[in-house]
């Protein structure tokens, strides 16, 4: 399986563990030290209830748990896959449902594993 795919099933795998349900959808694009995910999440009920009525209680608990996704993610990489990771950045629009996460490795590891790729 390639790199790719693989990490969309470790993406998926780590929703799955926090959520209880996977990604409707998702994309990888690689570009130089850098993994990019988009991804099709279905927004946790609970929060969608109150969205309206206490926007700012759902952005708090959407920042605690995107920082345990986060958390999660590069346990997993690294623990999984061996991928170097350096950071995880994440962000979700909870109106769309659509979330972007970008992963920076080291450097030497992503030159190392496209010319094997080649």
């Amino acid at each position: 399986m390639d790199l790719k795919q693989e990490i969309m099933r470790v993406n998926n795998n780590v929703n799955i563990s926090l959520f209880g349900t996977g990604l409707r959808k998702q994309r990888v694009m690689i570009a130089d030290d850098k993994i990019m995910i988009t991804a099709d999440h279905k927004r946790i009920p609970a929060l969608a209830a109150l969205d309206k009525l206490e926007r700012i209680t759902t952005r708090f608990t959407d920042v605690a748990i995107l920082d345990e996704f986060k958390r999660r993610l590069k346990a997993a990489l690294i623990e999984q896959l061996k991928v170097p990771v350096l950071s995880v950045m994440k962000d979700y629009d909870p109106e769309q449902e659509l979330a972007v996460t970008v992963i920076i490795v080291e450097e030497a590891y992503m030159h190392k594993h496209q010319e094997v790729a080649r």
